[in-house]
């Protein structure tokens, strides 16, 4: 499989992004480079793996969720690049703004 430079161009719209004319050529290259990596999965001998088993059977250890309280909260909401009260403001992602 590979990625021409319209594939490209539909992803960027998709996903918003502002894709240049003079970066279109470079990109496919990259992508399409990546998609081969990936290809070479295909190769592999499977075989004699059974689809269904992990590779660590053991049950997964799950801990119980408790509220922690940091007593240095303060130094933490200071770090931040933009804070609301007591809370940290981060930058919405992705829908309508």
């Amino acid at each position: 499989m590979k990625i021409t430079s319209e594939d490209l161009k539909k992803v960027g719209v998709l996903a918003r992004l502002e894709v240049g004319e003079d970066e279109v050529a470079p990109l496919t290259e990259h992508f399409n480079s990546i998609l081969d990596y990936f290809g070479k999965l295909d190769q592999l001998d499977l075989s004699g793996v059974d689809p269904f088993t992990l590779e660590d059977s053991q049950p997964l250890k799950l801990r119980k969720d408790e509220v922690v309280s940091w007593e240095d909260r303060d130094s933490i909401l200071d770090q931040s690049p933009s804070r609301e009260g007591n809370f940290i403001r981060v930058p919405r992602i992705g829908g309508d703004s």
